[in-house]
């Protein structure tokens, strides 16, 4: 079954009387526990496209269905609901705060959501024994390498129990030993049920996907089974 399904969407963004296209009447279906790795040049649409399906920006034109749900025209209370429970993403960069600790910097999608700080905890060192970084839990992020600091936003992710997860080029900032550690990590997470579309340069890093996509020109060049 599709949880994620995109038909003719397009993309533009406008400038007083200049418009620039992103994207061009992309169709797209992605199944529940499907590992999709999306590849393209610089400016081929494909952080664009990865937005829209994470609900970090809304179509110029077309129908986006996550999980039969129709967001072409949701609000953004919709939205942002959406991504707070059920995607989540994962950056080049971490996207951690500095003065928290790795727990707290885990703990912060869960705060508005749970109320209970036990349940909070529980569910934050299950994602950080997930990831394999329990015992980094008071540490700070300026006091870990940056393949732990991935793994933490891993954990993140996890905690707040994303059906999906969004990874822009996750492994960009690491060494290729570190990454090819934080590409096992997400097929670990893959294979327990997570849907994972990752944006990646690095064929060898997409070749852990399931399926590649090839982007150009805002348009999908090639959709196929590796």
């Amino acid at each position: 079954m599709a949880i994620i399904e995109l038909q003719h969407i397009k993309k533009e963004y406008r400038s007083g009387a200049i418009v620039t296209p992103a994207l061009t009447d992309i169709d797209l279906n992605i199944e529940k526990g499907d590992f999709v790795a999306i590849m393209g040049a610089s400016g081929s649409g494909k952080t664009t496209l990865l937005n829209i399906i994470g609900c970090m920006d809304v179509p110029t034109d077309g129908t986006y269905l996550f999980d039969g749900q129709d967001l072409s025209c949701a609000t953004e209370t919709t939205l942002s609901a959406i991504r707070g429970k059920r995607i989540a993403f994962v950056f080049q960069h971490f996207a951690l705060i500095d003065d928290y600790s790795v727990f707290e910097n885990v703990e912060v999608p869960l705060i508005k959501r749970i109320t209970s700080k036990t349940e909070r905890k529980k569910k934050v060192l299950s994602a950080l024994r997930t990831v394999g970084i329990a015992e980094l839990a008071k540490k700070k992020p300026t006091q870990i390498s940056g393949g732990q600091k991935q793994r933490v936003a891993i954990a993140r992710a996890v905690a707040c129990g994303a059906d999906v997860i969004l990874a822009d080029e996750p492994t960009g900032a690491l060494d290729s030993k570190t990454g090819k550690e934080i590409m096992q990590l997400f097929s670990d997470l893959n294979a327990a049920g997570k849907t994972i579309i990752l944006i990646t340069h690095d064929k060898q890093i997409a070749f852990y996907a399931k399926r590649l996509i090839t982007i150009q020109d805002g348009r999908i060049l090639n959709d196929e089974q590796i």
